[in-house]
């Protein structure tokens, strides 16, 4: 789905290691728990609290350069706040948690080289 890019992360953060380290941290905690809500939303067919719960993953994405996931963060928003594309959102719905387990590693690496 992509490499992470810190580029942005180390701009908005000046640079500092601690911040960026926290980022991630928060980075890699959050967003199961988002990915989770989401899951359960579609399961409850509360389309709203979809798009709600897909809006805050938004910005972790473009923090570590993750554009692809970001967009497919984008589409879940507006479909469920919109309640379109029903039909479309269980495949987006696992390609964002397949994405992003695909970048644990890499974001748990660049969080260990920051340390």
């Amino acid at each position: 789905m992509g490499k992470i890019d810190l580029s942005y992360l180390e701009n908005i953060t000046g640079g500092d290691n601690e911040v960026m380290i926290e980022m991630i941290d928060l980075m890699l905690s959050e967003t199961p728990k988002h990915i989770k809500k989401i899951k359960q939303a579609h399961g409850k067919q509360s389309w709203k609290e979809l798009g709600a719960e897909s809006h805050k993953l938004k910005p972790m994405f473009l923090y570590v350069g993750l554009t692809a996931l970001n967009e497919i963060a984008q589409d879940l928003e507006k479909f469920g706040k919109e309640a379109t594309n029903l039909k479309s959102i269980p495949g987006l719905i696992d390609k964002l948690e397949q994405g992003y387990l695909e970048v644990v590693d890499e974001l748990t690496s660049k969080k260990d080289e920051l340390s």
